[in-house]
């Protein structure tokens, strides 16, 4: 936590960097296996230049990961919103967005909370999972697609959302 603090990004372990970043291991998948076979072929019998439709496939296919790794990493930084307010002043703020959005509390400490939303089958996500930390006179507020359900590279707005009415409530309040 004190380092998702330090760095205003939320920090995921090795399995949880693999379920959110799947899209960049799945596009590295092919520029990868052609490096791999030219590289045996290299070492083992005679070295075959790259063909130029390979080439163009690395690129494309790399540039797209560095693309998709961008976004995803963009998306465990932080929203931040300066308060005022005591974390006993900020639970009921909270558990008024919660209900409203329909999170459930998973935790519940101190320093920080986590949340995660059950939507419905038409909803456009498979549920996000909301990380809330308290440091001194700010909070921080992030909002992902949950990594214990199915992948999902777009959350249709609603990460946005979840952020945007929790800072909204908070600043409201802060007044």
């Amino acid at each position: 936590m004190k380092n998702s603090i330090r760095t205003k990004e939320l920090k995921l372990g090795l399995w949880k960097k693999i379920y959110h970043f799947p899209i960049v291991i799945y596009l590295l998948i092919g520029p990868s296996t052609l490096f791999f076979f030219h590289l045996k072929t290299y070492i083992f019998a005679t070295p075959k230049p790259f063909r130029e439709w390979e080439v163009r496939l690395i690129i494309v296919f790399s540039i797209l990961a560095l693309m998709f790794y961008l976004l995803q990493k963009n998306r465990l930084k932080f929203k931040s919103v300066d308060t005022t307010l005591t974390r006993e002043e900020l639970n009921p703020i909270i558990g008024k967005v919660a209900n409203e959005l329909e999170w459930t509390l998973h935790q519940n400490s101190k320093k920080m909370m986590t949340f995660k939303s059950n939507p419905r089958l038409w909803s456009g996500s498979w549920g996000e999972q909301i990380t809330i930390l308290f440091y001194k006179n700010r909070v921080l507020v992030n909002s992902i697609c949950d990594l214990e359900k199915q992948n999902s590279v777009a959350s249709y707005g609603r990460n946005k959302e979840n952020m945007a009415k929790l800072i909204e409530e908070i600043k409201k309040a802060n007044l």
